[in-house]
């Protein structure tokens, strides 16, 4: 689902005297990206979700990616709670939320909770690492990846299974109070999915 011409994705660039490099995601300039392409692209895709729904399929997985001409999901949470209240059966699979670039653990959690809630427990919960893209564009160090990946998925884990308040004290998430009053619908939490890669 693209909204730039093409033959841009063959661009090059000059990287150094005579040398040119082909154009990444990364590099390509959101210039090309057209709101009123892109509004009928995410509506479409909706329509296909309901329907998707209506006919019997298990479940929708959505991905998550930045700075992306090819995906245009940033935030798969937005669709995940559009989808909440606009389907009625299917699984809602978030694959993935990029855990070691997010800012806030516990707010992700929250959300995840919400649409568990609105969804009457249909939430399939995915965590990723992510790439270097998502590292770049949200200003990580990918040396951490790894440790904020561990650390955010423990502190979600823990926001949904233990009773507040508490406090979190880590290597890369501080929190004084951790105390939200949203919870998921599935007990002890949703199922979490987490890729072998990336």
């Amino acid at each position: 689902m693209a909204t730039y011409p093409e033959e841009d994705a063959k661009l090059e660039v000059p990287i150094g005297p005579g040398k040119m490099q082909r154009v990444t995601s990364l590099m390509l300039s959101n210039k090309y990206f057209d709101p009123v392409s892109g509004s009928r692209l995410y509506n479409e895709r909706l329509e296909e979700y309901v329907l998707v729904d209506e006919v019997g399929f298990d479940g929708i997985m959505l991905n998550e990616h930045h700075t992306a001409p090819f995906c245009m999901s940033p935030r798969i949470n937005v669709f995940g709670s559009i989808l909440a209240a606009i389907t009625k059966r299917v699984k809602i699979v978030m694959h993935g939320n990029p855990l070691p670039v997010v800012d806030s653990p516990v707010h992700l959690s929250e959300e995840l909770s919400m649409i568990d809630m609105i969804s009457k427990g249909r939430l399939v919960s995915g965590f990723v690492r992510g790439g270097g893209v998502e590292n770049i564009q949200a200003n990580q160090n990918p040396v951490f990846n790894r440790e904020r990946f561990d650390e955010a998925h423990d502190l979600v884990i823990k926001t949904w299974t233990t009773p507040g308040p508490f406090r979190w004290e880590g290597k890369h998430f501080q929190f004084r109070v951790v105390n939200p009053w949203t919870a998921p619908l599935q007990k002890p939490h949703p199922r979490i999915w987490i890729p072998g890669v990336a």
